[in-house]
């Protein structure tokens, strides 16, 4: 008894660490990381065009969008992060710091969206009943996964995004357990208002609708009244806060609804050739801008790698530091070494997700499975459909769906703690995890000598 309560505080305390090193990483990230280096539709504060200057709008007094947003490039979004990104400038000034400097301080919101991201990552691991090994194991892949380090210096507004989404992912669970009101009120204000953010949240609506059918189809007669009132006030909260802004767009501007502009370079390649073309001569995004033979199309690859790196060849980046030798060779080794590590990871995840929703063992709830699967299963169409849709070079990125980061890593957790899993298999992807993690972290530490 006192041996089992030696190992749970040492893994309490694993956790805690994973959590500061987490934290850690991500800061660092940051500090060397200007507000205009790897971001998305942001070019730079004072450039006129982009979400950097969609703040600065906000930040200039103006309450609400007073021209078509197709006359100024990255003007298109939905405005909750740059409102709150506006308020946050001028909130610096009050206290005497020069406005350059508070806009670039814009990462220190996306910084906490990252990590109030976690946090309720890890309160859905909790909730599903992970424990000791297990949430270690899926904490360990949520927290120092490259996606979200370089997400937490994105001023762009993915991170508040995501941030909403994974907080409707867990209060879906709660509302299924408990629908009370609080639990109704509260998860139509993070979806409206992640929608709010970027209308990619939407994805997960699929999956609430789900439960909301489940629990009327279960209740029947004696509780059809009552719920069917809380998803009414539900939609009646959710549909203004995610909706207000592309109908006024419409009615004011003309702006067709789901309008994105073309951003980055057209991928002219058949769906077969997105499909199956697995050309792989480096780790990061081939770019014949960047000397690349060809540029990278394949939809799967590129999901991975703009999962692990973002868009951009750090090798090059250490190139242009002035580390072109040993520095940039270093950094293609531990890129090879993340993109190897993080894909196995990745599959594993995947395996031991489905594994997970096919058996009641795991999780006794079918609701909750079918919950997780619809999540999964809808978020990955709705994203293939839009880099079908917008064949973008841009449209590939796995930022738009990183929210399923901690869902596959949900499974892990499950799979492992669960008796189908052998020692070997458990120690295969303990080795894995741990080689994605250093991978990770080496390779963010060394970038930060570019």
């Amino acid at each position: 008894m006192e041996k089992a309560g030696r190992k749970e505080k040492i893994i309490n305390l694993l956790i805690i660490l994973t959590g500061v090193l987490s934290a850690l990483i991500r800061l660092y990230y940051i500090y060397y990381t200007p507000s205009w280096r790897r971001q998305h539709d942001v070019i730079d504060f004072g450039a006129g065009e982009g979400q950097a200057a969609f703040i600065e709008y906000f930040h200039q007094g103006h309450f609400l969008l007073e021209f078509d947003p197709r006359e100024k490039w990255g003007f298109f979004q939905p405005p909750l992060h740059h409102m709150l990104a506006a308020v946050w400038i001028h909130a610096q000034e009050l206290f005497g710091i020069a406005y350059k400097n508070a806009c670039e301080h814009v990462q220190v919101l996306t910084f906490f969206y990252s990590l109030l991201t976690l946090f309720f990552a890890f309160l859905i691991f909790r909730y599903i009943g992970l424990k000791g090994e297990t949430l270690l194991l899926s904490f360990i892949i949520t927290a120092l996964h490259p996606g979200f380090i370089l997400m937490s210096g994105s001023i762009n507004n993915d991170m508040l995004s995501i941030l909403f989404t994974v907080m409707t992912i867990f209060l879906g669970l709660k509302w299924n357990e408990d629908p009370s009101w609080v639990h109704t009120v509260l998860m139509a204000l993070t979806l409206g208002c992640g929608m709010m953010t970027k209308l990619s949240s939407a994805f997960i609506a699929p999956a609430i609708a789900l439960l909301f059918l489940i629990k009327l189809i279960r209740g029947g007669v004696n509780t059809f009244v009552s719920y069917m009132t809380k998803i009414v006030v539900f939609c009646f909260i959710c549909g203004p806060l995610a909706l207000w802004s592309p109908i006024r767009n419409y009615i004011m501007f003309g702006v067709p609804f789901g309008y994105t502009p073309e951003v980055g370079e057209v991928i002219q390649a058949s769906i077969a050739a997105r499909i199956f073309d697995i050309r792989c001569h480096i780790p990061y995004l081939s770019r014949i801008t960047n000397g690349d033979p060809y540029d990278e199309f394949n939809m799967i690859l590129g999901m991975m790698k703009t999962s692990f790196f973002g868009d951009e060849n750090f090798a090059h980046a250490m190139a242009e530091a002035g580390h072109s030798g040993a520095g940039a060779a270093l950094m293609t080794v531990f890129g090879w070494a993340l993109f190897i590590s993080g894909t196995m990871l990745a599959l594993i995840c995947l395996y031991c997700f489905i594994k997970v929703l096919r058996s009641s063992v795991f999780i006794p709830a079918l609701s909750i499975r079918a919950y997780l699967a619809v999540l999964y299963i809808v978020s990955l169409m709705m994203y293939v459909s839009f880099m079908l849709k917008a064949p973008y070079s841009s449209s590939m990125d796995f930022r738009y769906v990183i929210y399923l980061i901690p869902v596959q890593a949900l499974g892990a957790g499950l799979y492992t703690g669960g008796e189908g899993c052998s020692i070997r298999g458990k120690w295969i992807i303990y080795g894995v995890t741990a080689a994605f993690a250093f991978s990770t972290l080496a390779l963010y530490l060394m970038l930060g000598r570019g």
